[in-house]
């Protein structure tokens, strides 16, 4: 091989490493990277540099404050037929998440669900359509598991409708 060919070689190879060791993360967005397959770090907003071939960029997250909105028909102790309708507004506080639950916001969803049934099952259809705080409280209380254990910080809880079916 000729000489230039080796240099010309060496400098794409030195190029393609380089570009593939940085990684810029948006702002307000954090990623999660893995060495051979156990968590290694998490990579902040800016220029990050990280081993080519060795650490991968796992998850992405958005960090900015999220909202999920839920309408869900309730059935209450006198059997009337209720529906409420919600929007809880999230934060992710801690991107290792990704190894502690799937799905995040449908595991937020399915927690805030199951209480707002228990709840309706204890009140009657009038009770209900009056206690737009209670409802808030228990929706409130049902992502305690999520602040606790999963690293989601529920910055509050909006009852936008109640209405009898």
């Amino acid at each position: 091989m000729s000489p230039v060919l080796v240099v010309v070689l060496l400098v794409v190879v030195v190029i393609v490493g380089t570009l593939m060791s940085v990684k810029v993360v948006p702002a307000a967005t954090c990623f999660v990277v893995e060495r051979r397959g156990r968590f290694r770090t998490m990579l902040r907003p800016g220029l990050n540099v990280i081993v080519p071939l060795l650490d991968r960029v796992v998850a992405r997250f958005d960090m900015r404050e999220q909202v999920m909105s839920m309408r869900e028909p309730l059935v209450c102790r006198d059997n009337f037929v209720c529906e409420a309708a919600l929007e809880v507004y999230f934060e992710l506080e801690d991107p290792s998440i990704a190894y502690r639950v799937d799905m995040p916001q449908q595991q937020l969803e399915r927690a805030v669900r199951e209480d707002l049934r228990e709840f309706a099952g204890i009140v009657d259809r009038d009770e209900f359509l009056t206690s737009a705080q209670r409802l808030r409280d228990v929706a409130y209380d049902a992502t305690r598991r999520s602040r606790e254990e999963w690293g989601i910080r529920v910055t509050r809880v909006a009852v936008t409708d109640l209405q009898h079916r």
